[in-house]
């Protein structure tokens, strides 16, 4: 157990000194937006992702921490019921290991996100052939992982704007599918481009 602990450690400390040294040329940075997704139905959200470069090089492999949520208003029907006043909402955390290409002021980031689908469904289930209406509410949590494909428009040194694409590798309730947005990136005291 100590010799675990130990190589945990190691392991650790080697990766923050890696991320240091790569923060000389690449910083930190932040980037939020909007998207829409879903194949079934269309839903509306938005994410944010925290990214760490892992080289500083020009072009790198990097590790980003992102949160994405959408929604959905539209009433579902089944067959015999249908839900009315719903609300259809999907939360997916996730961490993605991508790479990063840089040309002058574009830049391609590709991404592979790994984390869990949370679907929640709440509303009141009306069902008119037999006459009943009641409150209904569904929670799901699915494993998630898809491919993201994100070019960017380098604005200056520290601001970017640009689309994002993710394709998801498997197919389940909570993920409701492909998802394209538009977003802003905040990099933190960024040298990489000041020549």
């Amino acid at each position: 157990m100590y010799s675990i602990i130990r190589i945990i450690t190691i392991i650790g400390l080697l990766s923050i000194s890696n991320t240091l040294y790569a923060q000389k040329t690449n910083n930190n940075s932040l980037e939020v937006g909007v998207l829409g997704a879903g194949d079934e139905s269309l839903y509306y959200g938005g994410y944010s992702k925290f990214i760490v470069p892992l080289s500083n090089k020009t072009n790198y492999f990097t590790i980003s921490f992102a949160l994405t949520a959408y929604f959905d208003f539209k009433g579902e029907s089944e067959p015999n019921a249908y839900l009315v006043d719903d609300i259809d909402m999907r939360l997916i955390p996730t961490v993605n290991f991508g790479y990063s290409l840089n040309f002058n002021k574009v830049q391609l980031n590709f991404e592979v996100p790994i984390g869990l689908s949370y679907a929640h469904t709440k509303g009141t289930l009306v069902n008119e052939t037999i006459g009943f209406e009641r409150d209904y509410s569904n929670n799901e949590v699915f494993f998630n992982y898809g491919f993201s494909f994100s070019p960017k428009y380098k604005i200056n040194n520290s601001n970017s704007i640009g689309l994002t694409t993710f394709l998801p590798f498997i197919k389940d309730k909570a993920q409701s599918g492909y998802q394209i947005g538009i977003g802003w990136t905040k990099t933190f005291a960024n040298n990489v481009y000041k020549k």
